[in-house]
């Protein structure tokens, strides 16, 4: 079996993060049912409300387009900036 080697430098990091991330969520969820507020979260696509006593109504679809852009290695990005209405 061939062990795969990750040559970046902040894979450490990135995976602090991410369990970082998690925990903070799950606290949240858990004080906020804990002061009886309502939890919106996404699952399967499907946006739900949970509400304190454990009933849950959907609210909307998130649709998932796939992207139309293909990366190849090398390529520069040019990005356009928004016209800024500046009310002064």
């Amino acid at each position: 079996m061939k062990n795969s080697k990750v040559f970046r430098k902040d894979v450490g990091q990135t995976n602090l993060l991410i369990k970082v991330g998690k925990i903070s969520g799950r606290n949240a969820v858990r004080r906020s049912k804990a002061m009886d507020l309502v939890v919106t979260y996404i699952e399967k696509g499907i946006v739900y409300e949970e509400k304190p006593d454990g009933s849950k109504t959907q609210i909307d679809i998130v649709d998932s387009k796939p992207t139309e852009i293909t990366l190849k290695k090398g390529m520069i990005l040019h990005g356009k900036q928004k016209e800024s209405k500046d009310i002064c």
